[in-house]
């Protein structure tokens, strides 16, 4: 009779395991029917729909590389699936003025990897990057004030003179050893020094914030190369662990100064136009958020401030890889650069050619190379975008890298070519997108131009750049990620530019 009953168990439990799984199937199915009109590759299986291909292609690091197949292939809008999510790929500009500017019903996801580490905060759920409604809304109108190009001025006249003296007192003893340097890491260490001449003292010490914040980059950067028993058993995990430490440490030692600087500004009648923490403080405490919350989300704007300084150094990094290809680009940036003395801001906009090499190198590898956004509908109908009809709850993906590189957009979109930006080039603001544009455009734009225009200026003024690269592991640009990344050394010999000398590369 036990064993009556236990097989009549086992029956029972194996036929709902069953029902279930059929019931899933045929959700699956009324999911994917409101797909059919948007043509999509074929899947690799119907349960698992892409998820083998896009697995494979991002074990291989050619996810974008799959993507311009899928767009070559079907068109600008292609869907594609994964388990029960249903995703689309566009390239559309009409369909992205709706997914980039519509923050009512296109929203950022919450689960990104730069807004906290193995449960640990990074970066938070309200900075100024990552947040969203009316705080966010509150705190983007005063940091504005800081950010806006109004204020360039400003931040010229301490970033210059500080970034004279980093060369001067750090760089130059490096230079006078005859040593090759990476130049990665020299550039973050320049980036990583602005925020000490804007209000944010020495907590940390560039090269501390520069070594913890490579180790944190590396690690938010992977989460998903950790096998099942790593993350089961997270105490084994040493070089998490440390990571951790190091997160939980930056922002112990970012809130206690924080903390000390609010109670500065209550006997402050104005905050200067050049102290970037003070305009967080005010943004802040704009907020509805408790005192203890404020402290928190001033450290996360700070987090996040170091994170974005990442992007420009990337930036330019890859910025060399390009130049290096192209000599002459190369031979007459250096020849503006040296020919233009730079003593204040109108001096630096002059140079014309430097701008558009800092545009191209935009386009060619912008530092966000792709993003997502999920579509939610009030009234959870679906609703009608660039010809196709799109249901509440789909995943849209879209990426710069590939719109930027498209040859329908752009004339030759694979050479590196500064002189296409002539004053009366004109572009569709959803083709060229390095900064996004609309109500969630970057809002440092003006801020990382003006930086990354003065190391630049500095570097190729001072030094002639010979490349040291690795014959076995040349530095390539990474695309297999969201963000721009650099994979394998990137090693220059700097030695001291002799003025009038003729430039070769």
């Amino acid at each position: 009779m036990l064993y009556l009953e236990t097989f009549l168990l086992c029956i029972t439990v194996a036929t709902c395991a069953l029902i279930r799984f059929l019931l899933l199937l045929v959700l699956l199915y009324l999911k994917r029917k409101g797909f059919q009109s948007i043509p999509s590759a074929p899947v690799d299986s119907f349960y698992k729909g892409h998820v083998k291909t896009l697995k494979r292609a991002k074990a291989n690091n050619y996810i974008l590389d799959l993507f311009a197949e899928w767009q070559q292939r079907y068109g600008q809008t292609v869907a594609f699936f994964t388990w029960g999510r249903s995703l689309i790929l566009t390239s559309d500009p009409e369909i992205l003025k709706h997914v980039i500017t519509d923050l009512k019903k296109f929203r950022k996801l919450n689960r990104l990897p730069n807004r906290s580490f193995c449960g640990q905060r990074l970066a938070g759920w309200n900075s100024i990057l990552t947040g969203g409604g009316t705080n966010w809304a509150a705190k983007r109108k005063i940091m504005n004030q800081f950010f806006g190009k109004t204020n360039m001025d400003n931040i010229f006249s301490f970033c210059k003179p500080y970034l004279d003296s980093y060369l001067r007192k750090t760089l130059m003893p490096k230079v006078g050893q005859g040593k090759t340097l990476e130049l990665v890491e020299e550039l973050t260490l320049i980036f990583l020094s602005f925020p000490l001449c804007l209000g944010v003292e020495e907590v940390l010490t560039p090269e501390e914030t520069a070594r913890n914040l490579i180790q944190i980059l590396k690690m938010i950067s992977k989460p998903n190369e950790y096998n099942f028993l790593q993350k089961v058993f997270f105490a084994a995990d040493t070089e998490r662990i440390n990571t951790t430490k190091m997160i939980i440490d930056m922002r112990a030692k970012l809130w206690e100064h924080t903390a000390q600087r609010m109670e500065e500004l209550k006997h402050e009648d104005e905050i200067k136009p050049s102290d970037i923490l003070g305009h967080l403080i005010r943004a802040n405490e704009a907020c509805n958020f408790e005192r203890g919350e404020v402290i928190s989300c001033i450290v996360d704007d700070l987090m996040t401030l170091y994170l974005v300084l990442d992007n420009n150094v990337k930036q330019i990094a890859s910025m060399m890889l390009h130049l290096n290809k192209y000599p002459t680009v190369y031979a007459k940036l250096v020849k503006e650069v040296r020919c233009t003395e730079i003593t204040d801001l109108k001096s630096l906009t002059s140079l014309v050619y430097t701008e558009k090499v800092i545009l191209e190198s935009l386009r060619m590898s912008p530092a966000l190379l792709r993003g997502t956004r999920k579509f939610v509908s009030e009234d959870e109908k679906p609703q009608q975008f660039g010809g196709y009809r799109f249901p509440s709850g789909t995943h849209f993906t879209f990426s710069q890298y590939l719109i930027h590189h498209d040859n329908e957009i752009w004339e030759n979109a694979e050479m590196f070519n500064p002189d296409r930006w002539t004053p009366d080039f004109k572009t569709d603001p959803f083709t060229y997108i390095p900064f996004l544009v609309g109500p969630r455009a970057c809002l440092g734009k003006h801020f990382a131009m003006l930086t990354m225009k003065l190391v630049i200026t500095a570097l190729l003024r001072n030094f002639d750049l010979e490349e040291r690269f690795n014959e076995k592991a040349k530095p390539v640009i990474d695309r297999g990620r969201a963000l721009l990344r650099i994979k394998n050394r990137v090693n220059y010999h700097f030695s001291p530019a002799i003025q009038g000398q003729k430039i070769e590369f």
